[in-house]
């Protein structure tokens, strides 16, 4: 008998076959890649991912492991995926035999390089390497059928690059199947409560699009009768028809305050019910936002339960370098109708090599993509970004949705040649332009530069305002400003990324109930504001920054359009260094730009901005890492996995979670991390919300003066509660207990 798995403290006869294993994974394998239209190549990689596991070498392995006898010595585990990589190398056709390898070699390290400079672990040397004797394994194991061609439509055969990544792109999908069959199959052996949990039932999509249906219904008919609501009926009206149009891409163009969130979610639940797709992914810029949008959606479906709605983002999500047990149950395979998260997790997946990253690929297949503030991607990633995309609606059957507030920034034209082609974009609101002059409901005028002393001495003469500032030091400075000046701080507030999701949370609903009361309300926040939060406020003041950022602060001022005008005010910052990065490059965009134009909100100012940030690029400057370069050769399939996965990073400046002690709830949640009790989905789902990130340095440097203790290998509990303020969040400028804290 030869085993899979064996099971500790537990007889042989208890241990799961290996041929069992091998039909389980084929079975789900053959399932997921169905779905892909690559049936028979899920059937292959079912069945000899774990050839290797055939060789005496590795049996023994099992016994010595487990406490039994063995007549080998080895000292090492035996590397078993080698024994399948070669086996179809050998058995198949190029590429065909060779896409497998990558896959059947990788589904424990992840994707490999074609060739690797170091000489160990690139594909082309696992295909040299010495294996353990398989040859054991039953001949209805290693004889197969060769696959059928890939299920593929390509876009230019003529081009060998674009070509490559098709198939690079196809292989990371059979990948996907194969990674999540294993685990589930394995899971369902090895831990059949853990694999029970994943059977619970959810609403199918036509469940989830009635609720939100009598969910907006109900919002409608308490709605008090206003201009505002009824462009918003007709943006939401808009939606709904354009659900019987055929897949694709589409673009949604609604100005801040014109119901956008829940319109577009209304299209991609009606588009894949008609459709018969398989689920809906919200992909959204920045972590702030998707926990209030996740927020938002929960509430809408709270009547089906606490499962529908699936987040996630980077906080508490494995770390490629650093796999173990625990943090790849913290990756969700996204097997769920309704998941939100962020443009780094989606595409960042897109591009991975890793096996917690890609386990969820074969899923995004089927799908309604909805990239909220699509004009938000990366200038320097753009064409990675574009070309995956097409790939997903070409080949995956997908619909994409470019969501946005200002003027679509992806469509093809004279300076922007890898945009999406015209005829291929769909805009679904019928006039974009003239709704956008008929919810126009404020004025924008340019300060200049300002000292916060001048600054501050302009926000107290407010009863209410917004001011959104560009850094979260910057905000905490001018929140602690105001508030020794002030002879009473109650109705100030601060936000910004220092504090944890449910402390946002909580705040941002006081600021709606002062603001509901007329009561004053004066908001210090970082731009993590400018979306997906539902505020009114009658002024708003924005540090200097891109124009498409400044249309999003500019939505939270006299959003309901009970004013005649509200009033927004861009400022500099006369006594801080200019800005790097992506925040300093649009900023210097819209500042080459106010001498030429006479309102920023216009969407010709906003076409302009987009002309000089996105479209007047190079082509090196849409792709200034190679990643594309990465996929070679389509017929030897010399492809770099690991090194296009190095490349394609979104956000470069590495940054670690911390679960913080937030109120009572926070501090229960890391009580029970103090047990070596596993954590089950709802406890790791729990946990996102009381969580911060930051940088690798601050963190290395928290863990060394023993503030930050790491449980469970992987979580990050902040210990030192002084650190979290109640108003600030996370105090990283102070490190270690104050005084006061010591006296017993």
């Amino acid at each position: 008998m030869f085993y899979a798995h064996s099971l500790a403290d537990r007889p042989q006869t208890d241990w799961e076959p290996l041929e069992d294993h091998l039909n389980a994974v084929a079975a789900r394998a053959v399932e997921f890649t169905e779905r892909l239209g690559a049936r028979a190549w899920g059937e292959v990689l079912g069945r000899w991912h774990d050839i290797g596991k055939y060789a005496v070498e590795f049996q023994d392995y099992l016994l010595r492991a487990n406490g039994f006898e063995a007549h080998l010595e080895a000292q090492t585990k035996v590397d078993h995926s080698t024994a399948g990589a070669q086996h179809a190398f050998q058995q198949l056709p190029k590429p065909f035999g060779k896409i497998l390898a990558y896959c059947l070699a990788g589904h424990h390290v992840g994707l490999a390089d074609d060739r690797n400079q170091t000489g160990r672990s690139g594909l082309q040397d696992r295909l040299k390497k010495p294996v353990c004797n398989y040859q054991t394994a039953p001949p209805r194991i290693l004889v197969g059928d060769p696959p059928d061609q890939p299920p593929l439509e390509f876009d230019d055969l003529a081009n060998t690059r674009q070509t490559a990544f098709q198939l690079a792109f196809f292989t990371r999908m059979l990948f996907s199947c194969l990674v999540d069959a294993d685990f589930l199959a394995t899971e369902q052996f090895m831990n059949s409560a853990q694999s029970k949990l994943r059977v619970a039932s959810e609403p199918s999509i036509p469940e989830l699009a009635a609720e939100l249906d009598r969910y907006l219904d109900d919002l409608r008919n308490q709605a008090e009768a206003s201009f505002v609501n009824d462009r918003r009926q007709e943006v939401l009206a808009a939606c709904r028809l354009a659900t019987e149009w055929q897949p694709g891409f589409f673009s949604l163009t609604v100005p801040t305050g014109g119901g956008k969130t829940f319109a577009s979610l209304a299209f991609a639940l009606g588009h894949a019910e008609t459709h018969t797709l398989d689920r809906v992914i919200y992909a959204i810029p920045f972590t702030s936002i998707i926990e209030q949008t996740a927020d938002v959606f929960r509430g809408v479906f709270a009547k089906l339960g606490e499962q529908t709605v699936l987040e996630h983002h980077s906080n508490l999500d494995p770390d490629a370098d650093r796999e173990t047990p625990w943090t790849r149950l913290a990756a969700e395979n996204w097997d769920s109708r309704l998941v939100v998260t962020t443009n780094v997790q989606l595409f960042e997946s897109l591009f991975a090599n890793r096996t917690s990253r890609c386990r969820k690929l074969h899923r995004i297949a089927r799908s309604v993509i909805v990239l909220d503030e699509a004009q938000t991607l990366p200038v320097e990633l753009l064409n990675p970004c574009l070309v995956a995309l097409r790939e997903l609606v070409r080949n995956y059957r997908c619909t994409i949705v470019f969501c946005t507030a200002t003027q679509p920034a992806l469509a093809r034209n004279d300076d922007f040649r890898i945009g999406i082609e015209a005829n291929r974009l769909r805009e679904i609101i019928p006039q974009p332009q003239e709704l956008y002059r008929q919810m126009k409901r404020v004025d924008a005028a340019n300060l200049g530069p300002l000292t916060d002393e001048e600054l501050i001495a302009r926000l107290s003469e407010h009863e209410s305002f917004l001011c959104i500032v560009n850094t979260r030091p910057h905000a905490a400075e001018v929140f602690e400003s105001l508030q020794k000046q002030s002879s009473h701080t109650n109705g100030l507030y601060h936000l910004s990324t220092r504090m944890c999701g449910a402390h946002r949370a909580k705040v941002i609903q006081l600021i709606r109930g002062r603001l509901a009361k007329k009561q004053p309300c004066r908001v210090i926040s970082t731009q993590l504001i400018e979306a997906g939060v539902d505020v009114d406020f009658p002024v708003v003041y924005r540090a200097m920054t891109g124009i498409d950022s400044i249309a999003q602060a500019a939505g939270r001022c006299n959003r309901e359009g009970k004013r005649d005008r509200g009033s927004v005010f861009v400022f500099e910052h006369a006594d801080r260094p200019k800005l790097r990065g992506l925040l300093g490059s649009t900023a210097e965009t819209t500042r080459e730009l106010l001498p030429d134009v006479e309102d920023l909100l216009a969407l010709e100012s906003v076409e302009q901005y987009f002309r000089l940030h996105y479209w007047k690029q190079g082509h090196n400057d849409w792709d200034d890492k190679a990643v594309l370069d990465q996929f070679i050769d389509p017929f030897q399939a010399v492809f770099q996995f690991k090194e296009a996965a190095k490349r394609f990073q979104m956000i470069e400046d590495e940054s670690q979670p911390v679960i913080v002690p937030y109120g009572k709830r926070g501090r229960q949640l890391i009580e029970r991390l103090a047990s070596d009790k596993p954590l089950g989905l709802k406890m790791r789902r729990r946990l996102q919300r009381y969580t911060v990130s930051i940088f690798e340095n601050i963190f290395r440097n928290l863990v060394a003066t023993q503030q930050i203790e790491i449980r469970h290998d992987c979580y990050a509990v902040l210990l030192n509660e002084d650190l979290y303020d109640e108003q600030l969040g996370l105090r990283t400028d102070m490190t270690a207990h104050e005084p006061e804290s010591l006296i017993i």
